[in-house]
């Protein structure tokens, strides 16, 4: 639990590590499943039956709300950020006191945020056994990452 007013980034970023460490084994477990089983009930027989032998073997990670962690991250680490409790000493609110600028700004320190969020969250991903050898890849989805107007 973060304790004071006041987020500071290192200490956010070390949570929001082992967050993603866990995130990231959790989503190849499921991957891994998830092709164990097409595999299992050749669910795509027909579909590789038309391939040539030599088939490269990927899974698909997906990443969304890419543009909300920059953000978040960047408020934290180039702003002020202060925490509002409830009674019970519970965060229910952040309020910023300091202005930074958000993902999509062309503004390297917070698209520099992005692109650690994503390195880090891929070399979890990279550091597990896929199924089959498979070569993990990476997309963002569009719908959250798109952010023209900022």
């Amino acid at each position: 639990k973060i304790q004071g007013d006041y987020l500071d980034y290192d200490e956010v970023w070390e949570k929001y590590d082992k967050i993603l460490t866990w995130l990231a084994n959790t989503y190849v477990k499921a991957l891994n499943i998830i092709h164990y089983m097409h595999d299992k009930y050749s669910y795509e027989a027909l579909e590789m039956a038309l391939h040539d032998i030599n088939i490269k073997r990927t899974e698909a990670f997906g990443i969304a709300g890419l543009s909300i962690v920059a953000d978040s991250l960047a408020a934290i680490k180039y702003g002020k950020v202060r925490m509002i409790r409830d009674e019970e000493g519970d965060v229910v609110d952040y309020a910023i006191e300091k202005p930074y600028v958000p993902f999509g700004n062309n503004d390297d320190r917070t698209d520099e945020l992005a692109v650690l969020v994503l390195k880090t969250f891929m070399n979890k991903i990279r550091s597990h056994k896929m199924y089959r050898d498979a070569i993990p890849t990476q997309s963002i989805l569009t719908i959250t990452s798109n952010v023209v107007y900022g």
